[in-house]
């Protein structure tokens, strides 16, 4: 618009300095061509309305078209010059050049936004499956990460942590090695001396002192076996923290089992019942550590449930978890001692306090919460299994 303004005031200017009428500017030659060029009207008269044409520029619109209008006072001449221009043109010039100028910036932002968002899931990408590798992995996914699937910035890492999941895998197997080694090797000479003391035994039965030592040595082999037997679960569950998980319906997998304990518990003149409020609960889980838990939990409510007592299973949904729960009529638990630490058992245990510490491990490892409480109701202990929604279920 400044060059539409500059035009019109030489313009006048040019008109003062030259025409003394309307008459006489009309019929030269230059305002002909002035007329044709420039679209420009020129008025000249000795009287104005300065309410309706200030001296100076104003801009209109009339009959759908756009106007700019400049007057100005001669004074030598005592005449008013008018100039008046039709812009229609030029303004829809300028208003389609804004257009694509807005047009252009609007592209150009989406062009940044998405440029943006591809260059930040490129550098991102391996990073996710860095934190997907890492937030999965327990010593049951010791898999190494697939460099192809990186970037060559992010292979000399990669790299790394695969030597540093190498290294830990093969710490893990040689500690399984060592404890399933171990217990074999102990279970063969303890096996030889029960064996001794037994036929001992039987040819000293009325020498009460003997039987009596005898006794004691056979007590204490079997309490050394059952450590043993421990070890060896100890070192069976470390292999089976490198079982991968399995896509299983987890009420089916506990009926089956109940089914079975219902028949021990009654060999053992002990009621099971059980009860699942839904029919199924589909999750990827590790079933020989799910089993682990469950077996020793189950098994625990049996031993410490006087005869003709009951031991009832059931599970439960609250807004975070899906809850199994195992209630027992035993004596309950001294809920002052940590009874997962290993070799941590109750005066009336006759193990050798590894199970619950050997069921902690396998919870730690699938991602579960288990615990031990007294019950409120009546004398006996309920021991629970956790299962996090977030994990087990969402992200299924």
């Amino acid at each position: 618009m400044d060059n539409i303004k500059d035009d019109m005031d030489n313009h006048i200017t040019y008109v003062w300095s030259i025409f003394y009428d309307q008459k006489d500017y009309d019929n030269h030659i230059d305002a002909v061509l002035f007329k044709e060029l420039s679209n420009n009207q020129i008025t000249i008269s000795s009287e104005l309305d300065l309410k309706k044409n200030p001296l100076n520029f104003i801009f209109y619109d009339e009959d759908n078209q756009s106007y700019a209008s400049l007057s100005k006072y001669y004074e030598p001449k005592n005449l008013y010059y008018t100039i008046v221009r039709n812009i229609s043109h030029e303004k829809e010039l300028i208003s389609n050049i804004y257009n694509i100028m807005f047009g252009l910036i609007i592209i150009g932002i989406l062009v940044i936004i998405g440029y943006s968002n591809y260059l930040s899931k490129k550098l991102m990408s391996p990073l996710e499956i860095l934190t997907k590798k890492f937030s999965t992995m327990h010593q049951n996914l010791l898999h190494k990460i697939k460099t192809a699937e990186l970037p060559t910035e992010f292979i000399s890492l990669a790299e790394s942590i695969n030597l540093l999941i190498t290294k830990v895998s093969t710490s893990i197997n040689y500690r399984q090695e060592l404890y399933i080694g171990t217990a074999h090797e102990l279970k063969t000479p303890l096996a030889v001396m029960r064996l001794k003391n037994q036929i001992t035994l039987m040819k000293y039965k009325k020498h009460d002192i003997i039987k009596e030592t005898l006794d004691q040595n056979i007590e204490s082999i079997d309490t050394l076996n059952a450590m043993i037997h421990n070890l060896l679960e100890y070192g069976r569950a470390e292999g089976a923290q490198f079982e991968q998980p399995k896509r299983i319906n987890l009420i089916k997998l506990m009926i089956t089992k109940c089914e079975e304990y219902e028949l021990l518990a009654h060999s053992q003149d002990r009621n099971f019942i059980y009860h699942f409020d839904i029919p199924h609960f589909r999750i990827n889980v590790q079933p020989l550590l799910f089993m682990q838990i469950f077996q020793n939990f189950i098994q625990n409510a049996l031993k410490f449930t006087p005869k003709d007592g009951l031991v009832s299973l059931s599970t439960r949904m609250d807004l975070n978890n899906f809850i199994i729960e195992i209630k027992d009529e035993g004596e309950g638990i001294d809920e002052s001692k940590d009874l997962f630490a290993p070799f941590q058992r109750s005066l009336e245990s006759t193990g050798a306090g590894l199970g619950l510490f050997l069921a902690q491990n396998a919870a730690e490892s699938m991602g579960v919460h288990i615990a031990l409480k007294n019950r409120q109701d009546e004398s006996g202990a309920i021991a629970s299994i956790a299962f996090p929604l977030n994990r087990f279920l969402l992200k299924d």
